[in-house]
């Protein structure tokens, strides 16, 4: 990637599968996109996180839809609650195997979701958040 390429600053990775976490990080290592990336198996982890003041905000969020105890949706909305517009900042990208037409319709309901994509996760998705992040940013 060329340095003009959009970037992404700080990437969390929200999904409860190691081998799926691994084949992001992989994606993203490679991609030369990304700066920073942080790896949650457990959305109340990621929550502990974005709710430290002190530490780096997450730019954009690779969500996955089903996990244990809280899923993506329940996260979606603990988040936006909780942190308010310092969680609307954020660019997120639902990554999931769900098939479920109504999954991809309630994603739309959250304005912090701007896209919706089936695993795995493809350089041209990794390619196509960093462009909606600058688009964001930008805005």
């Amino acid at each position: 990637m060329t340095d003009t390429a959009p970037r992404i600053g700080t990437l969390m990775i929200i999904d409860d599968n190691e081998v799926d976490q691994k084949l992001c990080r992989r994606l993203v290592d490679r991609s030369g996109l990304v700066d920073t990336v942080l790896g949650f198996l457990s959305v109340e982890d990621a929550l502990d996180y974005l709710r430290q003041q002190t530490l780096p905000a997450a730019d954009a969020i690779l969500l996955d839809i089903n996990m244990p105890k809280m899923d993506g949706f329940e996260f979606l909305e603990a988040a936006t609650s909780e942190l308010g517009e310092r969680f609307a900042r954020v660019v997120i990208m639902m990554l999931t195997t769900s098939l479920n037409p109504s999954d991809r319709e309630r994603a739309q309901h959250y304005a912090v979701v701007k896209d919706y994509c089936n695993k795995p996760l493809l350089m041209e998705y990794l390619s196509r958040l960093a462009k909606q992040l600058h688009k964001e940013q930008s805005a």
